[in-house]
Parts: structure tokens; sequence; C-alpha cells
């Protein structure tokens, strides 16, 4: 991958270009940015540019040897950890699969990964044996390239095993570079970070998502303008709505919403029985985009004004919800979907949560005192 390949983030670029054209590269850097933005993007394409036999205007010139193969990943002196579920699965065994994922979509974020390895009721974590490798293949000798780098994503699922890569981090040995990429810097232990260079990588803009989307071939600028909105910066879910040529959230939030409004107690069980088969993922995207159409009802209940970028079905819905909800009905339906996004981060059984969700929203409806159940 190289710096041209990801959209916007121009300035993060030019500070990754700087460290090597003023040989201030430093020995371990903590990328970090929210879900689905250009961190790991970035972190490959940096790791493109360090092993690149003949860079070019601050890019890996894409035709070498070294280029040929960071590009595919399989780079001899670049070696990928990640989080795995379970303690006994090691990153050289499910490596064909990390590296399928992200060459499909370099946005990768952990609960898609989650789902690729089927392991969703599992935790994921970095073991310590998996620490143990890394410390052994960071004093590999070179094989080929100017560097040997470490790159590790997510490495807020090292919890306290990080202590084992304490000394690793200080002081690496010569030509080494450790890049560790995270969406949770508070997760990680504080020595660890303390040991780090950092740099903050902010959200796609609905522009970014944009011209990606047009360069995957979608035509619709009504469509794109939607999924943009939707999708708040995050390029791995635009990128995977986009691939259906759909928002596939937006028919099934309405149908959710009709069904908990008329209380068709029957046709929503069977709703909840059906929606609980998809992947975590899928669960809190949908209830991610149900705080964005909830934001448009307020929007639209307060201006008055129709807003571009929503289909005549999503329009339909949000003017016959906003005069269904009050300002504090919508408020209180959006504190439902936070709270619920979390009780899905923390596993909770899908078919209980949307049940007891689907039971909130009607009462909401129905001006009748919401009594929400605790599922953890």
């Amino acid at each position: 991958m190289k710096f041209s390949d990801i959209p916007g983030m121009e300035t993060e670029k030019k500070k990754l270009v700087a460290f090597v054209q003023q040989d201030r590269l430093p020995h371990a850097l903590l990328i970090h940015g929210p879900e689905g933005s250009a961190k790991l993007a970035l972190a490959l394409a940096f790791s493109s540019y360090l092993m690149c036999e003949n860079p070019q205007d601050g890019q890996a010139c894409g035709e070498c040897l070294a280029c040929l193969k960071t590009f595919k990943l399989i780079h001899p002196d670049i070696h990928y950890f990640f989080p795995l579920s379970g303690k006994d699965n090691k990153c050289d065994e499910c490596m064909p699969d990390w590296r399928r994922a992200v060459l499909e979509n370099p946005y990768l974020t952990a609960p898609h990964w989650q789902e690729i390895i089927a392991k969703e009721n599992k935790l994921l974590n970095i073991s310590a044996d998996e620490c143990r490798i890394m410390v052994k293949k960071l004093s590999l000798t070179i094989y080929e390239g100017k560097y040997r780098i470490l790159l590790i994503w997510l490495p807020e699922y090292l919890g306290t095993q990080g202590n084992i890569l304490l000394k690793l981090i200080e002081e690496p040995p010569a030509n080494s570079l450790i890049l560790l990429v995270t969406e949770s810097v508070q997760s990680l232990i504080a020595t660890i970070v303390s040991r780090c260079q950092t740099l903050a990588i902010p959200r796609f803009t609905d522009e970014n998502i944009k011209v990606t989307l047009s360069k995957f071939g979608l035509k619709d600028d009504l469509l794109i303008t939607n999924i943009a909105r939707t999708a708040e910066g995050n390029m791995y879910e635009a990128i995977r709505m986009g691939s259906d040529q759909t928002n596939p959230h937006s028919e099934q939030m309405i149908r959710w919403l009709r069904l908990c409004f008329k209380n068709k107690a029957n046709e929503l069980i069977s709703w909840c029985e059906d929606f609980a088969t998809e992947g975590r993922d899928t669960h809190r995207q949908f209830l991610k985009y149900g705080l964005n159409f909830l934001d448009q009802i307020l929007r639209y209940k307060v201006t008055g004004q129709e807003i571009s970028g929503f289909n005549p079905d999503e329009w339909k819905g949000i003017k016959g919800l906003s005069t269904q909800l009050e300002i504090e009905d919508i408020r209180l339906m959006s504190e439902l979907f936070n709270d619920h996004i979390v009780y899905i981060e923390r596993n909770a059984n899908p078919k209980i949560l949307f049940s007891a969700l689907s039971l909130n929203i009607h009462q909401l409806f129905s001006k009748q005192k919401v009594h929400q159940f605790r599922l953890i």
C-alpha cells in the first residue's frame, strides 16, 4: 500500500515521511485513531515506504521487489501480530486469514476480524506466548530489507502481558521499528505508551469517503452521500456498505421501529430471532445507524427542512416518526441505543438484548415509563 492509496490524511503522511527524511525515525511509534480510521493503512504504507528500494516524492515506488512483497504483506522482515480468540491460536497460523482480510479492506475493525475467525463468544487477546515470539522475531537477522519491523495491530488486547514487551520497546535491536496500531490508547498499560512516540489519526471526512466510494465504482450520488453520513468517518463500514450498493441498515431500521410502534408481538419476536443470527459487528453498526437516523429525525423536527442524502423510504420514516416522538423521547431512545451498543461489545445475548430494547422502544412510543433492562 502507498500513501497515495489513502484519501486525505496529508498532515499525518507528511509527519511519517519526515521521520525518514530528517533521520529521526523513532524506535517505537504508537499510531492511534478511532475504529475504521486510516491508522492501519498508514502503518502499512509507512512500512512499504521504509522498505522501498527506490522511494520517490515521499512514496514507495510500487515497482521494486520490496514493494511487491510489502503490498502483499509477505515481506520477510515485517512481522505482523494481532489479537486472536483463545490462548492456543497463533498469529503465524492465522496469518492467511488476516492477510486476506486486510488486503480486502485495510481499514479492518476488531468486530469484523472476530467474525472472520468465527470465535464471537470468546474475547480477543494477545497471549504471553505471542509476546515471547515477538521478542524472538525482532532478534532475527535482517533478511533482505533495510529494517526489521514489528507491527502489532490492536495492542490494547495485550493486557498485562504487555509487560513482557517493555524492554523490547525501550531498547529494540538496531535498525528495528515497532509499530503499534491502536483504537484505545487508554486501554494500554502506561509503561508502553510512555516508551513510544505517538501519532493521532482523525476520522475520515465525508468527502474522503465519497471519493473512495466513487473509486469503487458507485455512481449513485444519493447513495454515496447516504453511506458517507451513516459511516461517520468509519471507512471500513463505508466500503462494506458500498460493496453491497446499498445501506443495509436503512430498511431494517424502519421496519423494526414500525413493529415497535404497532406492538406486533409475534412479528417482533420473529424479527429479534432472525436478527440475532447476524454478527456482533452488524448489531453494533445497526444501532450506530439508528443514532444517525434519530439525529435526522431531531433535525427535521426542529428545522422542518429536508436534508439531502436520504432515499424516499427513509424520508417517509423520518417525517412519520418526527410526529410520534418528542425531543425527550429521541434523547431517551439515543441513550438506549448507546447503552445497548455497550452491551453488544460485552457479549450480551443478542436475542434477549433486542427483545428488551424493542419493549423499551414500544414504551416510548406509547408514552409509558421506560423500564430499561440492565443486561450486564
